[in-house]
């Protein structure tokens, strides 16, 4: 795990916080830091300090095994996605590691940090350990990837990079699923971040080892600017985006506001849906937001994947 390796812990390691997304509020976190630092005076801690070079970014602190718990680990606190290292979070941290010296300090760049995040979330998933008396079992590759899909998708992007147009750079892919689609990309040797907001089809994915965990997040994509910077990426794409409806088209304009947020001046905007209707909406959405592009009549005998795409530029017509 990306993060013991960080931190060169052989113990297991424990993040307080249930999921990534409330790193970015870090309620526990605090509410934790406070109870330790009225007893801080008490007990004697083994403490590691976490800084991103100048502020303390993260504490761990080491806990015994007991009873309840048979095996010795450690707890994680860090403000890195909520970035508060200099409010409530560091001077907690700070006021406890004064009166428990860090037995190491340990300087991890807040990117960094991130992706192990990242990675500690998605294998808490996939080791089915945040989702109580789970009973959704494991689909074949077979059944969760279908290879008419795949070539569907693979036949568009060389038609697309024929024509001059090609994904590359830091790459978002919204509405993942279970990484269909990213199949496709990866075979183009593109390492997308990957976000999808139903965590049973992300468990799929990163059990199948399609998904990367260092690189997926259980997220709602109205919500990306919470989380990564204003434009971030060279790239946002979204294939067999859907349903979408009239009752649900401002959803949809709230995810094209979001990834258009995300997205750089001048980054590839490509997205597919299944129905012309769909495409209708998604593309007056995207127009609502300032990007402007062409729809791509893509239709074939079979009428399911990728039919109609958009083709478009943030900031550019």
């Amino acid at each position: 795990m990306i993060l013991q390796d960080l931190l060169d812990i052989k113990e297991e390691i424990y993040l307080v916080e249930p999921g990534y997304y409330s790193q970015k509020t870090i309620v526990t976190t605090i509410s934790y830091l406070v109870d330790i630092q009225d007893v801080v005076g008490d007990y004697n801690f083994r403490t590691i300090r976490i800084t991103d070079g100048t502020k303390t970014t993260g504490l761990a602190i080491f806990n015994e095994k007991t009873e309840e718990v048979p095996v010795d680990f450690w707890s994680i606190f860090t403000s890195s996605i909520a970035n508060q290292s200099t409010g409530e979070f560091g001077s907690l941290a700070d006021s406890i590691l004064s009166t428990n010296q860090p037995e190491r300090v340990v300087e991890v760049a807040g990117d960094v940090m991130h992706e192990a995040l990242i990675e500690y979330y998605s294998l808490l998933l996939v080791n089915r350990e945040t989702c109580n008396e789970c009973t959704m079992p494991l689909e074949s590759y077979e059944r969760a990837y279908a290879k008419d899909r795949l070539d569907r998708l693979s036949e568009l992007l060389e038609k697309l990079a024929q024509n001059g147009i090609s994904i590359d750079g830091d790459v978002l892919e919204i509405c993942c699923g279970n990484g269909m689609s990213t199949i496709a990309l990866h075979e183009l040797g593109i390492d997308p971040t990957t976000i999808e907001y139903e965590k049973c089809t992300v468990c799929q994915g990163l059990a199948h080892g399609v998904l990367d965990p260092k690189k997926t997040l259980v997220m709602d994509a109205t919500m990306l600017s919470n989380f990564f910077e204003q434009g971030r990426f060279d790239c946002v794409v979204g294939f067999m985006l859907g349903t979408i409806y009239e009752f649900n088209k401002d959803l949809w304009a709230r995810m094209m506001f979001e990834s258009a947020k995300v997205a750089k001046d001048g980054a590839l905007m490509l997205f597919t849906v299944n129905g012309r209707s769909e495409m209708d909406i998604l593309e007056s959405a995207l127009h609502m937001v300032g990007i402007e592009g062409e729809v791509m009549d893509n239709t074939d005998e079979f009428g399911i994947y990728d039919q109609w795409v958009f083709i478009g530029r943030k900031g550019k017509k």
